[in-house]
């Protein structure tokens, strides 16, 4: 079967218009100096990112290649481009308040815009284990806890529990 080849930048771009008209239309203060043209990002572990910029616009957004292999990208990847839009907003630049207030106005209008959004993408334990950098595991119950960074704090990990039984967590990779 052919894979077929998709054009990232054409899309990303025709989407982000798509959904600043939504904005604009439910009157949602984005600012008007965005650069319309999307990066496409090789970013593996976010999905997009919001930059200021210095010159002609005022703001640069990116979306992660990985958002095409969500389950229905299209709606995950409007979201994720929802989600940086409202970055642009004057008091929105991080996760305030005010930025949770707008998502949750988007949401009466079919956005689901989430500080931290976790993929959709069901992933088989060896995909998770070849991913991550760090496993923890559960001494009571067994379960698994994949990592990709870890902090070096002295004691952080013996200051863990389990999110399921409360036991202690040993760290195995």
């Amino acid at each position: 079967m052919e894979k077929i080849k998709i054009d990232y930048k054409g899309y990303l771009n025709e989407l982000l218009l798509r959904v600043m008209q939504d904005f604009y239309k439910i009157k949602i203060p984005i600012d008007k100096n965005i650069d319309p043209d999307v990066r496409v990002s090789s970013a593996k572990r976010i999905w997009g990112s919001c930059k200021k910029v210095e010159g002609g616009y005022n703001f640069k957004i990116s979306v992660s290649k990985i958002c095409f292999d969500e389950p229905n990208y299209s709606q995950f990847i409007k979201n994720v481009l929802a989600h940086e839009l409202l970055h642009t907003i004057e008091g929105c630049f991080n996760h305030s308040e005010k930025f949770k207030n707008y998502a949750q106005i988007c949401a009466g209008y079919g956005y689901n815009i989430e500080v931290r959004a976790n993929s959709k993408k069901e992933k088989t334990e060896e995909e998770l284990f070849k991913e991550a950098n760090h496993i923890l595991r559960c001494n009571d119950c067994g379960k698994l806890y994949f990592r990709y960074r870890f902090p070096k704090k002295k004691g952080f990990l013996e200051s863990l529990r389990c999110g399921k039984c409360g036991g202690k967590l040993t760290k195995i990779k």
